[in-house]
């Protein structure tokens, strides 16, 4: 027996599922998890917080969003 992996659009995946589930000469193997999917709860927060920390720093440097000194910042803590 021979494998293949395909990667297939989020939007087409439970199309193509079935489409292959219908064929009686292949064996449908549930797809891995995603690295994303497999994050605690608290890992998928500090991903998140990551996120969004280069989020607001594609904002400053567009000067969408005002930048605070480092200094003013570790005064703070």
């Amino acid at each position: 027996m021979k494998q293949v992996t395909i990667n297939v659009p989020e939007n087409k995946f439970a199309f193509f599922m079935k489409l292959m589930k219908s064929l009686n000469f292949v064996k449908v193997v549930e797809p891995a998890k995603t690295a994303e999917e497999q994050l605690t709860s608290e890992q998928r927060e500090i991903w998140n917080n990551v996120k969004q920390g280069f989020v607001e720093l594609k904002m400053v440097e567009e000067g969408k969003l005002k930048d605070r000194p480092l200094q003013e910042l570790l005064d703070e803590l």
